[in-house]
């Protein structure tokens, strides 16, 4: 599914308060973290732009989908209001093997990892 459309829908799943989802987010989100995929010093800044990749991928394991980078244009996603980091941080996933691609970018068609599968496969119970 096109990362774009990933993240319009992970907005719209956060603003209704879906606990299971949210507990998802924050797992998923606290890996990329731990992995140095997303940086942890803004948090206070961009956390918000952070939780909403994280759930991105979430929603895109929930769908059995691709995650698929359709641009690499940094003009393009500021043009439809998305941060330009979004493109690093994908990389980042990439190059700690959370994403998997066909090249060393994120580019195209992209895989949940080994890691994130295992644990949005078996999250922890409450």
């Amino acid at each position: 599914m096109n990362f774009l459309k990933l993240m319009n829908s992970a907005k719209e799943r956060l603003s209704i308060n879906d606990p299971f989802f949210n507990e998802r987010t924050d797992l998923t989100l606290a890996i990329l973290r731990s992995k140095g995929a997303i940086p942890f010093k803004r948090s206070q800044l961009n956390g918000g732009l952070h939780k909403q990749v994280a759930a991105a991928i979430v929603a895109a394991y929930e769908a059995g989908s691709s995650i698929d980078v359709t641009t690499r244009r940094s003009q393009t996603l500021h043009e439809l209001g998305y941060s330009t980091k979004i493109l690093d941080y994908l990389d980042n996933m990439v190059k700690q093997e959370l994403l998997i691609s066909q090249s060393k970018k994120a580019d195209g068609r992209l895989y949940l990892g080994e890691l994130l599968t295992t644990y949005l496969d078996h999250p922890v119970a409450a």
